[in-house]
């Protein structure tokens, strides 16, 4: 008997490349160091790493993370990385290079046009989840650079000890045991895993964070080296490999709730 997947919601934002030249104006740097900030940010490909046919709702940012961030708190006071100009309007790129001048005017245009649209695209897929099956998953599928992690405050971290997936989790949207499953089934396909490690957390819409523990939450970040070529953002020879890998893990955590 085929399995129903129908309370689960896959959610990508940061795979898409697009700058709409309006925004582009908006930007300082050259086109030779833009593409370089975005062959470094862009969780490029995860769209298709995370494209399992089971699972059909999906909610996809339409444009690059640098002309909105979607994963960021809509409010700058609540987001730990506005202070260092990467709100959900980035100002900073990385290694101090300024993106953009700040700007409240575009600021409230791209809540308008692009973050508040897709937040209330994701709350709404939940709220659906939840009236026909009492329960939501929420898959969040991101990827990190295999030789360095740059965080906002521009601190550097090496792969001393990277994983081959991160497995980020919310303190509450994520049951211990559904991370520990995750885990061990990261380990038998024969990857290396680590939680929270280089990042963390999980999304979930905010009419349902920390209050409503039918909304599950965990996120996959995929270590690059694994599927493409981080120097011209190309597919490499272990993409479709990847790929199959990330549709099982997809599986093994609805399967976990599923049976809740």
């Amino acid at each position: 008997m085929e399995k129903d997947y129908g309370f689960v919601v896959v959610h990508i934002p940061h795979a898409s490349v697009e700058i709409p030249d309006k925004y582009r104006k908006t930007m300082l740097p050259n086109e030779k160091r833009l593409q370089r900030e975005i062959r470094r940010m862009t969780d490029a490909f995860c769209d298709q790493l995370y494209d399992a046919p089971e699972f059909p709702t999906r909610v996809i940012a339409p444009v690059s993370r640098f002309v909105c961030d979607v994963e960021r708190f809509r409010d700058d006071h609540l987001e730990p990385c506005a202070k260092h100009g990467q709100g959900l309007m980035y100002t900073q790129a990385t290694l101090f290079l300024k993106l953009r001048e700040r700007n409240p005017a575009l600021r409230d245009e791209i809540l308008r046009e692009i973050y508040d649209p897709h937040h209330e695209k994701l709350t709404t897929v939940v709220e659906k989840a939840l009236e026909r099956y009492n329960k939501c998953l929420i898959i969040d599928g991101h990827s990190f650079n295999s030789s360095m992690i740059l965080k906002p405050d521009n601190k550097l971290s090496f792969p001393l000890a990277f994983p081959d997936f991160d497995i980020g989790t919310d303190s509450y949207h994520t049951p211990a045991g559904l991370r520990d499953i995750i885990c061990s089934y990261v380990k038998e396909l024969g990857y290396k895993p680590k939680v929270n490690t280089p990042f963390g957390g999980a999304i979930t819409p905010m009419k349902f964070y920390q209050n409503d523990k039918r909304v599950f939450s965990i996120m996959f970040e995929t270590n690059r080296k694994l599927y493409m070529n981080e120097t011209d953002m190309t597919k490499a020879e272990g993409f479709e490999k990847t790929r199959q890998t990330c549709h099982m893990l997809m599986r093994c955590a609805s399967d976990y709730v599923l049976n809740i």
